[in-house]
């Protein structure tokens, strides 16, 4: 159904209310974790679960219902142009960490975002069905935790000792040798986990060269940048949100005093990748 644009929008949802989607799909992933799944893998060979997709249903049911003025934007639901029309998006994903979650590591969260076009997150929740932590984001209103604390990026940053969050596909595939000492780095599944981590201040950022998808950072993104970090593409562009194409080329994500490292340790893994 095309988006009616002549009507106003009406007040944007409570982040709270968000919160208790994601909090119900957790629960969900959980509950379906505790039986067989199901998966397989999608033409560009990343894998899918039933888990991914029955999550990935729940939220669009209980979201679009929430606030059915925002179009949709998920990994795992397909896409087309009609979303571009809206001023505010969704934008999930249901399981960021599919390999982690196959590989039974903690480290898959449910991330939600409400983007509005032009402008950027709105609201934002990532969720760790596994381990119990939450992290909340409202534009203008700081970041916090499940426990109400506030979140804060590192004030400080040492190029000597930095402890930098890697994927596991990075390391396998050899993009970090002789970037930094093992003992500097940390691997990680799930980009959004990842960003949320940097926001709470337990590492000093995150980089990649590879491409990365808006549905991995819309929330992950609110949540560092509430929490005085930033999260840039390879090029250091700020990254928008409903485009056409929904990749980044590469991510950078870090507190503000170690970003200039984390961009330069990007750059380098990139030179690795070619």
């Amino acid at each position: 159904m095309r988006p009616d644009l002549t009507q106003s929008i009406p007040a944007l949802p409570l982040l709270e209310d968000v919160g208790a989607i994601v909090d119900a799909a957790c629960q969900l992933c959980l509950d379906l974790l505790s039986r067989p799944m199901q998966d397989w893998h999608k033409q560009d060979q990343s894998p899918v679960t039933s888990v991914d997709i029955a999550v990935d249903r729940f939220l669009f049911g209980q979201l679009r219902g929430l606030f059915p003025q925002a179009g949709w934007l998920s990994e795992e639901t397909a896409d087309n142009d009609e979303r571009l029309q809206y001023q505010y998006v969704w934008v999930v994903d249901p399981i960021d960490g599919t390999r982690s979650m196959l590989a039974g590591r903690p480290e898959f969260c449910v991330s939600v975002g409400l983007v509005e076009t032009g402008v950027g997150p709105l609201l934002g929740v990532i969720a760790n069905p596994s381990t119990g932590e939450r992290f909340f984001a409202q534009v203008g209103q700081g970041a916090h935790d499940q426990l109400g604390g506030r979140l804060q990026s590192r004030s400080t940053f040492s190029a000597e000792s930095p402890q930098v969050l890697v994927s596991h596909s990075d390391i396998s595939n050899g993009l970090w040798q002789g970037v930094l000492p093992i003992a500097q780095m940390t691997p990680l599944g799930s980009l959004a986990y990842k960003m949320a981590l940097v926001a709470a201040g337990r590492f000093d950022g995150h980089a990649t060269a590879m491409p990365r998808s808006e549905w991995d950072a819309a929330a992950g993104s609110l949540i560092l940048s509430e929490a005085g970090g930033m999260a840039t593409d390879l090029h250091g562009r700020p990254l928008q949100f409903n485009l056409r194409k929904t990749q980044y080329d590469g991510m950078v994500v870090a507190s503000t005093p170690a970003y200039a490292a984390m961009l330069e340790y990007a750059h380098r893994s990139a030179k690795l990748a070619l």
